[in-house]
């Protein structure tokens, strides 16, 4: 069972890790749309496109709903500590 239980953490880890690193690519490709515009390339433009797309279907109930599962979360982690 302690075998189980680290495999699964270190499954987590390798889940966080390549999810920051898709987050961090998502944010270079935003800065370099930032500084070159429309000019930067179809893919980086492609990016864009689908972000505003996301963007614009999230509705305000989506948002208070994100936020407050967020605070809900981060409480509990508080609490646990």
């Amino acid at each position: 069972m302690e075998k189980l239980s680290r495999r699964v953490v270190a499954l987590q880890q390798l889940i966080l890790i390549a999810s920051k690193m898709g987050f961090s690519l998502v944010g270079l490709i935003i800065l370099v749309y930032l500084l070159l515009g429309e000019d930067s390339g179809p893919y980086v433009v492609s990016v864009i496109k689908n972000i505003s797309v996301f963007v614009q279907a999230i509705s305000a109930q989506a948002l208070i709903a994100f936020v407050i599962v967020g605070t809900l979360f981060y409480f509990g982690k508080n609490n646990l500590k």
